[in-house]
């Protein structure tokens, strides 16, 4: 329901309708031209056209002009879309419909039959799903032998001697968006969030690689001053930047961790979140932020207040928009507890 309303200045709102007015706090509605919308109506219309563009077969596709199916947006709407059985349930079957026979999923159906990243991805989407137990086992035992390239005594020893311009450290290996690349921040945090979920009593576990036993190694993947950007700190002697959304995804997956350049993370977060305004960043802002326990509201006031976000055309943003309004729920799918 939208209604106009007006805001005094000390922070209340007033609700109008024909038939009566009534006095509201602006703590849980974005005000959106002259408008308020409470998050769980904005959240609604979203997963409403997140519904909407569900293609044949319970898949998506990257945006509204496409018909593949991709598993990204796949994924993250399977996530969205917990809480209505029927087209989570279509989402479902669709993912274990498309696992490649080695374990992993592809990152678009029909291709990359070695596998890719999404494989993360869609073992959280199928989580609580019985019928994938067996599915996540077979991604769980793909995922233990993915490394990134540099983690081969080859080109640990290339980048140690020859190759020094992007300052790489193969003692830092994670994950690769593909099978034969090198290492990445995002890759590598879904990795590790997939794994947080796997029973502490499932033998494999002990096979896991050191990159993944004591987390330091990993958390320092990719670590500049503030955060975390795509891939390595230094190229041809220059300082990178920190990324905001591989510092937030990091920081989903490292939030057991209490360490210094965790902290840090933290910090820089909240100080660089004030002047975003892309709808993915600010969504995966509100997830990494309300996993450590750090007020989110003037974030969320701030992606609810964007223009009209039904009609973006990115279906991965979408559903990230969906994950970050109902945060709670979110980062219990995502195996994080608050």
């Amino acid at each position: 329901m939208t209604q106009r309303a007006c805001a005094d200045a000390g922070g209340v709102v007033c609700f109008f309708s024909r038939w009566r007015s009534v006095v509201l706090t602006k703590s849980s509605f974005a005000v959106t031209s002259g408008y308020v919308t409470s998050d769980e109506t904005l959240c609604g219309r979203m997963l409403d056209e997140q519904m909407r563009r569900q293609l044949s077969s319970g898949r998506w596709a990257t945006n509204t002009s496409s018909k593949q199916a991709t598993l990204e947006p796949s994924c993250l709407a399977a996530l969205a879309l917990k809480s209505r059985s029927y087209d989570v349930h279509r989402a479902r079957e669709f993912l274990l419909r498309i696992q490649n026979p080695n374990g992993s999923w592809p990152a678009l159906a029909g291709d990359d039959r070695d596998g890719s990243w999404v494989t993360s991805l869609a073992m959280i989407a199928l989580c609580d799903c019985a019928p994938g137990i067996s599915a996540r086992l077979r991604g769980l035992h793909w995922l233990l032998k993915f490394a990134g390239k540099e983690s081969n005594w080859f080109w640990k020893w290339k980048f140690r001697t020859t190759d020094r311009h992007i300052r790489f450290d193969p003692r830092k290996y994670g994950w690769p968006w593909f099978p034969e690349t090198v290492s990445w921040v995002v890759p590598t945090s879904f990795a590790i969030l997939a794994l947080n979920q796997v029973p502490c009593t499932y033998s494999e576990l002990r096979h896991i690689p050191y990159r993944v036993g004591p987390r330091p190694r990993c958390l320092s993947i990719a670590r500049v001053p503030g955060g975390w950007n795509a891939g390595n700190g230094i190229v041809y002697g220059a300082q990178l930047s920190p990324h905001v959304d591989d510092t937030a995804v990091a920081l989903l997956a490292f939030v057991r961790e209490d360490k210094s350049l965790v902290r840090s993370g933290v910090q820089w977060l909240e100080r660089t979140v004030q002047g975003l305004r892309s709808p993915w960043s600010l969504a995966s802002a509100v997830l990494a932020l309300a996993a450590h326990r750090k007020p989110t509201h003037s974030t969320a006031v701030c992606l609810g207040s964007a223009a009209d976000l039904s009609r973006l055309d990115d279906t991965s943003t979408l559903a990230m928009i969906c994950l970050a309004l109902n945060s709670y729920n979110t980062l219990s799918a995502f195996g994080v507890a608050i």
